[in-house]
């Protein structure tokens, strides 16, 4: 018998840094909100991502022996009802980001043989789809040995945000000439002082909690730790530690090399790669230091779409009540793989490249605007996971990890992470400042959107897949 290869504590942790980390997301808040957006990613990784990652490490402790990952904790909490609203909402949202993900694979690609972004439609869904085909076949055959090949890639990650920090803070600290952002206390914080700063506070806020979203994806790894107790609880914890400064790390150094209205004359995902060019042009490199961040991001790219798609098929199918979906939707390989079920995923994003590529500018709208209307449909379930929280400490369970020992302490401060996620449903689709008539367009595809897909899963859950017989029920037959 093979004796079972277990994740170790570094592998984990560089499993969450890929899955999370993203150099797009502090480009985006600092072409929004400059360098203020350093308070709030602080903010963020204090009362919100340290206590999430503490919440799940407590929930994965205890029921170390359950795949589901989120929807198998808020099932421990809540129930399977409520269990299923968040498991549906968790699909609906990450369905959508599949293919924009498959998307940014050539993207980089092309920066890596070019230097820039010059790629067509037609061959960029082309490389699109070879990259979710190329997904597919990882996480189908390869599935157990990828925790190297996503530790390998969460190091290479880690050295090239290292280069990007070391240049930025460096050139602040005089060693690389003049910053091209001027860097001073004031500058580092948002005000609150007006109802106009304030509605910008509570807006930048609430999208910055987005980028701390993700590191739930090793939920379903939880099998795979040997003592999920101790190490699972570690890997998030020293998770929660290293994004958090980098994200805030990251802030600083991009303002060395650009300002906001630099970045903000290009889109988010050429901002990933415009950091490095500016850097780049800053110290006198050539275009050879572009295709090689191109070369490396194609990478790091490739290897998060994998874990994404072997986190949702986990956390949708594996545990999902008997009848929720098709029998042969949540058949499992011997291996445990959820072959199917990664085939039915990759065959959505599939399509969903051919309806915006094939099916004209109309189609596309279309494609985008439902896509945005999924975004919040991300924050039910971590509004759930917290609300499970409080209920799982008022039961009294008791995990071999827990964030605090007193039930009262360890309510409270899931009650901090609930009213920050309603905080984040509201101010990331309605903003203070802005008078209400003016951006109801934008209040109904946010809210609109994510009361439409909880009703189609209130439909699809009234729906029950008859379950095929057993093998043996079948021979006694």
């Amino acid at each position: 018998m093979r004796e079972k290869k277990y994740l170790s504590v570094t592998a984990m942790v560089m499993i969450i840094f890929v899955g999370v980390f993203g150099f797009g997301n502090i480009a985006n808040n600092f072409k929004a909100s400059g360098t203020q957006s350093t308070s709030m990613f602080i903010m963020g990784a204090i009362i919100y991502f340290l206590p999430m990652c503490l919440i799940m490490s407590e929930f994965a402790s205890y029921a170390k022996d359950r795949t589901g990952g989120i929807y198998s904790w808020i099932d421990i909490g809540l129930g399977k009802n409520v269990a299923y609203y968040a498991l549906w909402s968790y699909f609906v949202a990450n369905i959508f980001y599949l293919p924009t993900l498959a998307s940014r694979v050539p993207t980089y690609l092309s920066f890596t043989l070019t230097g820039d972004a010059n790629i067509g439609d037609l061959p960029m869904a082309i490389m699109s789809a070879i990259s979710l085909l190329v997904a597919l076949l990882i996480g189908i055959k390869y599935e157990e040995k990828f925790s190297k090949i996503s530790t390998i890639t969460g190091y290479i990650s880690l050295i090239i945000a290292g280069v990007f920090l070391v240049g930025g803070i460096g050139t602040y600290m005089g060693f690389f000439g003049e910053p091209a952002t001027e860097l001073t206390m004031k500058s580092l914080v948002m005000p609150v002082d007006t109802r106009e700063h304030l509605g910008s506070f509570l807006s930048t806020f609430a999208w910055i909690i987005f980028a701390y979203a993700g590191s739930e994806l090793v939920g379903t790894y939880v099998d795979r730790v040997e003592k999920p107790e101790r190490d699972f609880s570690r890997g998030l914890l020293l998770s929660a530690l290293l994004i958090g400064i980098l994200y805030v790390l990251g802030v600083i150094s991009i303002a060395a090399f650009g300002t906001p209205e630099a970045y903000g004359e290009v889109s988010l995902v050429n901002a990933v790669i415009s950091g490095y060019a500016f850097m780049g042009s800053a110290f006198g490199l050539g275009v050879w230091f572009i295709k090689v961040i191109g070369l490396v991001y194609t990478i790091i790219t490739l290897v998060a779409l994998v874990l994404w798609s072997q986190a949702l098929s986990k956390a949708v199918f594996s545990e999902a009540p008997r009848g929720t979906f098709p029998a042969w939707m949540t058949r499992k390989t011997k291996g445990g793989i959820l072959k199917n079920a990664l085939i039915f995923q990759t065959t959505l994003s599939f399509l969903f490249i051919l309806i915006t590529t094939f099916g004209g500018e109309s189609a596309g709208d279309l494609y985008y605007k439902i896509y945005d209307m999924s975004t919040m449909a991300f924050t039910l379930p971590y509004l759930f996971l917290s609300i499970a929280y409080i209920k799982f400490r008022k039961d009294g369970c008791r995990s071999p990890f827990q964030l605090c020992k007193s039930d009262t302490l360890a309510c409270i401060i899931g009650g901090l992470v609930v009213l920050i996620n309603i905080a984040a449903i509201i101010f990331a689709g309605y903003d203070l400042s802005v008078p209400l008539g003016e951006q109801m367009d934008v209040i109904k595809l946010y809210y609109g959107g994510l009361a439409m897909f909880l009703v189609i899963g209130a439909v699809i859950k009234r729906i029950k897949f008859k379950e095929e017989e057993d093998a043996s029920e079948l021979k006694k037959a």
